[in-house]
């Protein structure tokens, strides 16, 4: 019904208006937004507009709101295009990038989203520990790409986490990273709601995290002490962690990028992974890609390759 609201006091943007937009976003983050998405624009954008403050919420008495904004509440054609202005050029253009951008990502995401998946990263993580008898060697470096608030991070620290009990003790850390400031915020915390816990067991709710009250749960420390939190646009891959890992998680990021840069951005992804390393994506989410480096797993349920410089 909020949303009926906020659209009803905005004016339709024009074709030429919305074309500026996409070609703005999709420089800056890589985020294309097809043109069916324009009533979600219109939505985020004016959503930003008020909660900046820089259109005012209640009737005013005919005057501006900073010299740009009408006072009486209602967004205005003009607003769209002071707005952009003030993105491209004005002093809090990172800081209304950063909250704009969390309103146009959605952070629909649970535990052990793609359960399939995280049994080929346990039967992986398996495979590089049995190899390596030597406990010097027996280490494990995750990337959750486009990690959200965190859940996707905490899966996987879980799932190596509790493999210790039939492997061994092995070192692993989860490199999470997001382009949302928020999200990343609350992911530091690995404080969840009971309901967002869905896809884990009751044991598991019981043996890894605390009860912090009114039904919110948080990560144990000793699986949070093995994640990290990183800002990072997909984007501009050149300032991604720089290490090699063993395991690129990527899943439910590409849908927001055009079939082009979903193929770019998985050939700089490779760049980032060990020889022997595996790239986990979600099924049906890029199709008919190939690279010279990788070898597809044969599994049904799950799409992943593996860096074949190295011996499985």
């Amino acid at each position: 019904m909020g949303e009926a609201i906020v659209l009803r006091q905005a004016p339709d943007m024009g074709a030429a208006e919305f074309a500026r937009w996409q070609k703005l976003i999709e420089v800056r983050t890589g985020i294309h937004l097809p043109d069916h998405r324009k009533a979600f624009l219109m939505l985020a954008l004016s959503a930003r507009m008020r909660e900046s403050g820089q259109v005012e919420k209640t009737v005013g008495h005919g005057g501006s709101a900073d010299g740009l904004f009408k006072a009486d509440g209602l967004i205005q054609e003009d607003d769209y295009n002071a707005y952009f202005v003030s993105l491209r050029d004005g002093a809090q253009a990172a800081f209304e990038w950063a909250c704009l951008i969390d309103l146009l990502t959605v952070h629909e995401t649970r535990f052990f989203r793609h359960p399939e998946s995280f049994d080929l990263v346990r039967s992986y993580v398996r495979n590089v520990l049995t190899q390596h008898a030597d406990s010097r060697q027996r280490s494990i470096q995750a990337w959750s790409v486009g990690c959200s608030t965190g859940e996707e991070v905490y899966s996987l620290a879980l799932a190596m986490h509790e493999l210790q009990t039939d492997t061994g003790p092995f070192y692993f850390g989860v490199t999470g990273t997001d382009i949302s400031y928020p999200a990343l915020a609350s992911a530091r915390e690995g404080i969840y709601h009971l309901r967002r816990l869905i896809g884990l067991s009751d044991e598991q709710r019981e043996r890894h995290f605390q009860a912090v009250g009114d039904d919110y749960y948080q990560v144990m420390p000793a699986v949070r002490q093995r994640t990290c939190f990183v800002q990072g646009n997909v984007h501009d891959l050149r300032h991604a962690p720089n290490q090699l890992f063993d395991i690129i998680y990527c899943q439910n990021l590409l849908i927001y990028f055009q079939t082009e840069r979903r193929r770019e951005l998985l050939s700089q992804l490779v760049e980032h992974l060990r020889p022997g390393g595996m790239l986990v994506l979600a099924p049906g989410e890029v199709l008919r890609w190939h690279h010279s480096a990788l070898t597809r797993i044969q599994n049904k349920q799950c799409l992943a390759y593996s860096h074949r410089s190295s011996k499985p």
